[in-house]
């Protein structure tokens, strides 16, 4: 396989990454709409946010063997075309318990992807390059979680409601699955007829320590902190008082409801994260990634603070930077997922790191949505909190970790 081809295959499984995020985001996205469809409380959002996010965690751990066994193609065009299927529900307006329970099937859906994904761009790529494809890979991401308000935003002022959303989510969806079926055989990442259909190029990847099992528990439990972090965050944004404010509100004339001018403002933050992801791809270093990942862990803290307490101007700036540095965390942590997991298990380790991440992690929405109801305290400061501590298991990574990988030390002797 040559470099081209292989970069046009990161920027393909790259889409699919943005489109899961689009499907992530659609409740946030009209979380406002659906509060009036409904008549609920933050805390009935928060636990139907819950209600995805839990089998999106959950199910990556089964995907993963899933994968490891069938490979990624067909578990990709399962999971866009069940995605596909279950918008178009969601969109004929159901009864709210009835959506509790299509959110988590669109979830137990949406979980095949990053096991297959991730585990796609790890085993072909060698640790030199996993960075920077990671980093693409991330930056698509952090696109689809800026394009779901977006599309939304854009929906909205041409007089379409929530359930039109839902409706172009499921095109979407169908579109993409019919696309990997026509290129599956581009995506192979296991041995078939006894040949080995991994690029040349990964055969250097058997230089990596094979297992690292200790640093990998460490580092999934600061996924799920991280995980509580963002869902937290990310699940009531829209509700931020900063989205608000009159100077960048002029930007969109008066023609702009509120419920857009803060869909089109929560895009343009969540733009941010690309910038945030290219910029951890092109940093990152083999030989320092758990030094890299504690210091944008811990750098999530002050921005968190700063959107609490800042006027509105600032609030909105200390967002941007937010989201940028957050989003700077997926590609050293997937790095780092590969670094210290077996190669013939890495299907399996990516959901395992899912689970934690977006299954335990999806605890933070169900958090934010009762502090809200129940409590004066905002919720950026606790999440701001949970931040310190996750940088705290990263400074156990470093000192569990030399500062030389054993493969040079192995060159070296």
């Amino acid at each position: 396989m040559t470099r081209r081809q292989l970069f046009w295959i990161i920027c393909f499984i790259s889409c699919l990454h943005a489109l899961v995020h689009v499907f992530e985001l659609a409740l946030p996205a009209v979380q406002d709409d659906l509060k009036t469809q409904y008549g609920t409380s933050d805390t009935i959002i928060g636990s139907l946010s819950s209600a995805f996010r839990w089998p999106w965690g959950l199910g990556a751990l089964l995907v993963g063997f899933l994968v490891d066994r069938f490979g990624a193609p067909p578990m990709l065009v399962i999971y866009l075309a069940g995605c596909g299927l279950l918008c178009f529900l969601i969109s004929s307006i159901p009864t709210l318990n009835s959506l509790f329970g299509m959110f988590f099937v669109l979830g137990l859906f949406a979980s095949i992807y990053h096991p297959a994904g991730l585990a796609l761009i790890s085993l072909k790529t060698t640790p030199q390059q996993r960075p920077m494809a990671l980093g693409i890979h991330g930056v698509f991401g952090s696109a689809g979680i800026a394009l779901a308000p977006l599309v939304f935003a854009l929906l909205q002022t041409g007089g379409m409601q929530w359930h039109n959303f839902f409706q172009v989510l499921g095109f979407l969806g169908f579109a993409g699955a019919v696309a990997v079926f026509v290129l599956r055989r581009y995506l192979i990442i296991g041995r078939q007829n006894g040949t080995d259909q991994l690029s040349v190029e990964v055969q250097t990847d058997v230089d990596e320590p094979d297992r690292d099992w200790r640093c990998f528990l460490i580092l999934i439990t600061l996924a799920a902190i991280q995980g509580m972090v963002y869902s937290g965050v990310i699940t009531f944004f829209k509700d931020e008082s900063f989205l608000d404010t009159p100077l960048f509100s002029k930007l969109f004339g008066t023609a702009t409801d509120l419920k857009s001018q803060r869909s089109f403002l929560m895009a343009g933050i969540m733009l941010f994260g690309c910038a945030g992801q290219f910029i951890a791809g092109k940093i990152g270093d083999p030989k320092r990634l758990e030094q890299q990942l504690t210091l944008i862990t811990l750098c999530n803290a002050p921005f968190l603070v700063g959107m609490a307490i800042f006027a509105a101007e600032w609030a909105l700036a200390s967002a941007a930077v937010f989201a940028l540095v957050h989003f700077m965390f997926q590609p050293i942590y997937n790095s780092l997922v590969a670094k210290y997991t077996p190669r013939e298990h890495r299907s399996v380790c990516y959901g395992l790191n899912f689970v934690m991440g977006f299954g335990v992690g999806s605890l933070g929405a169900v958090l934010a949505g009762w502090l809200k109801d129940a409590t004066t305290l905002n919720t950026n400061h606790v999440f701001a909190g949970l931040s310190v501590l996750a940088a705290m298991l990263g400074v156990l990574l470093i000192v569990l970790n030399p500062k030389t990988p054993p493969s040079t030390e192995a060159s070296k002797a």
